[in-house]
């Protein structure tokens, strides 16, 4: 048996607060689900005053495993635990895989008001990706934000190293977001391409603008098709998802969904739960869910999951599950699934649900 020990960021307890130690834990013990090796007796342990989290593998871990816990949301430092002669812990540092296939920086320079905060966003990827059926797979993951405002979710996807897409209905923020990437690409100095097109539906019923880059670190990996890497924004209506991407595309769906705080998402015609019509943003998740999971369901692949963040103090979480459910996916609610809930202020009590497609 051999126990390893993870040292969290100092900025991890700044956003959870109290709450920290559970996140963590819940994280810890989903992504444990990808090792090969049993691993158990996953818990948080002081050494000389400092707290870590540990966990006791049946073998000591791959390089492979070992990036998995390198990319954890809280991972600052990874250590193996023994035992000196006089009973007293003994730490020695392990060797983070290089985690970040894309820059970090990515995603923490952009600033804007409601932004998601990164760490966050990261255990949402987590959660999702090592709950689906894909967690073991060599192929690349492609991951799609339905409701990705700026594109914080797609540039963590980026430094995870999967090929991402996103999409909102506001087409400034998409703008923006475009700006953005490509200011930050050609700061970098990242070989790149970019291609848009419009797409409009029969009798206008919806309209799209959908945004391409097409990028790799150099001109020899822009050689091989393998080696290019792919951000796509849609700015459109999310009820069209499947009308935008082809049909199971996507192994992860993840989304912070609006808090009714001060956010809203879709626009156009559609109908709510209540049948009746609206013209407006909504700043109901039920809403926008009711009118979009059928179309994100399609674009998602059989065995791939689900994750949603959301208001509690909006939405109870019971309501939430069962129109996820109703829409054909499995809530995944034992273990560390129910451990998620957290304040972040006055107004907001946030969850995540992760819901593997049937």
């Amino acid at each position: 048996m051999v126990t390893y020990a993870i040292l969290a960021n100092p900025g991890h307890n700044r956003v959870y607060f109290d709450a920290s130690k559970e996140l963590s834990l819940a994280e810890l013990e989903i992504a444990s689900q990808a090792f090969s090796t049993d691993c158990g007796n996953i818990r948080c342990e002081e050494v000389a005053g400092i707290l870590y989290y540990m966990l006791d593998a049946g073998e000591m871990l791959t390089h492979r495993e070992v990036g998995i816990l390198s990319r954890l949301s809280f991972c600052y430092a990874i250590f193996t635990a023994g035992t000196a002669d006089e009973g007293e812990k003994i730490l020695r540092p392990v060797r983070k895989a290089d985690a970040a296939f894309f820059n970090p920086s990515v995603s923490t320079i952009l600033k804007y008001s409601g932004k998601t905060n990164e760490l966050f966003t990261r255990t949402m990827l987590n959660a999702a990706l090592y709950s689906s059926d894909f967690a073991k797979s060599d192929d690349r993951i492609c991951l799609l934000d339905p409701i990705s405002g700026k594109g914080t979710t797609l540039y963590e996807g980026l430094v995870c190293g999967f090929d991402v897409s996103g999409m909102e209905i506001g087409e400034s923020a998409v703008h923006d977001a475009c700006v953005y990437f490509k200011n930050y690409l050609e700061t970098e100095r990242i070989k790149h391409s970019y291609h848009a097109e419009r797409l409009s539906g029969e009798g206008k019923s919806y309209r799209a603008k959908v945004n391409t880059f097409t990028f790799a670190s150099s001109k020899d990996e822009r050689k091989d098709p393998s080696k290019l890497r792919h951000l796509t924004m849609v700015a459109g209506d999310s009820r069209f998802t499947d009308r935008y991407f082809k049909k199971n595309s996507f192994h992860i769906l993840v989304g912070d969904l609006p808090y009714g705080v001060a956010h809203g998402n879709v626009a156009g015609n559609w109908k709510g739960p209540d049948g009746k019509s609206s013209t407006s943003l909504t700043r109901n998740p039920k809403e926008l869910l009711a009118a979009c999971l059928p179309a994100w369901r399609k674009v998602l692949k059989s065995g791939g999951t689900l994750a949603l963040s959301w208001n509690v103090f909006v939405l109870p979480k019971r309501e939430l599950a069962e129109i996820v459910a109703e829409n054909g996916f499995s809530v995944l609610s034992e273990g560390p699934y129910d451990k998620f809930e957290h304040r972040v202020d006055q107004a907001i009590k946030r969850d995540i649900l992760i819901a593997r497609k049937s």
